[in-house]
Formats: structure tokens, C-alpha cells, sequence
């Protein structure tokens, strides 16, 4: 339900914005999650939050209007890594769980919503773990959890 309801938003979001391009339409049909405008769905909470929590900084040079966070991490028995991330853009946030094989460079989204408590739960599942070629933001994600799991 969640998964297609922030497939259909993102996709209605840059059409209203008149920045709709085919890939992005295309992401829409395939139920991708858009990591670079959850923060703008309904799914992001409105700058209310609880229980704030401080995470690690990513630095993302494709999306500056958004600062991503780090807030956990960690390795499944199959080898790759479920990161709980935050997305916060003015008083807007919204959090995402992923999961990322970094042998392979792929990447998607588990779990969407407002809050980190209820990320852990939701269901947002968009595909596959697939390829990060020609997706910046989700290589720049990739990139710095990889990075951090191989230090630890």
C-alpha cells in the first residue's frame, strides 16, 4: 500500500512541477522509491519529532537541498546491510530503511515513514537489490555505508 502510494506521489509530484522525464515515470511504474523526494510525500513526518536522533552526516553533493544521516546499521547473515537512514529538508524529515550489497554495488529501499520507530515495520519494498550505476544519490549513499561497515 505504502509502496505504491509513494510511487504514485513522487510521480504526481514532479509532473505537478512539470519535471517529469521519462526515467522519472519510468521509476514510478517500477515502484522505485525516490530516495531525493520522500522528504516532499506524505510520508515525511512535519518537523515534529519525539525523540530526535543524532546520526552520522552523509555527505550527498547531488541532493544539497537535503541532509542525509546515518542513523544505524548493520550486517544481515546474507552479507549486506540493512541502514536505517534520515532525510531532512527544511522542517521536514522522513526516514528510510535500505539495504545494500556492497560487493556488488546494489542497492534498494525496505521501508519508508515518518518516524524511526515505525521505519523498522513499514513495508516499501521497491524491487530488487539492483545496480547504482547512474544514480547518484543512492551511489553517494552506498558509498559512505559501505565505507563505514568496512571500518568497524
Amino acid at each position: 500500500m505504502i509502496r505504491s502510494t509513494v510511487a504514485v506521489l513522487a510521480g504526481t509530484l514532479l509532473a505537478a512541477c512539470g519535471a517529469s522525464t521519462a526515467p522519472d515515470q519510468q521509476a514510478a511504474l517500477n515502484n522505485k522509491v525516490d530516495l531525493r523526494h520522500l522528504v516532499e510525500t506524505e510520508v515525511a513526518g512535519n518537523g515534529i519529532e519525539r525523540y530526535p536522533l543524532e546520526g552520522v552526516e552523509i555527505p550527498t553533493p547531488s541532493d544539497a537541498q537535503s541532509r542525509y544521516e546515518l542513523l544505524r546499521q548493520r550486517r544481515t547473515a546474507g552479507d549486506t546491510i540493512i541502514a536505517i537512514l534520515r532525510q531532512q529538508r527544511g522542517d521536514r524529515f522522513v526516514y528510510a530503511r535500505t539495504e545494500v550489497d556492497c560487493a556488488r554495488n546494489l542497492f534498494h529501499v525496505v521501508g519508508v515513514a515518518d518516524t524511526r520507530a515505525h521505519v523498522e515495520t513499514n513495508v516499501a519494498h521497491d524491487g530488487p537489490l539492483r545496480s547504482t550505476e547512474g544514480l547518484p544519490l543512492r551511489q553517494e549513499l552506498s558509498r559512505f555505508i559501505c565505507a563505514r561497515a568496512s571500518a568497524t
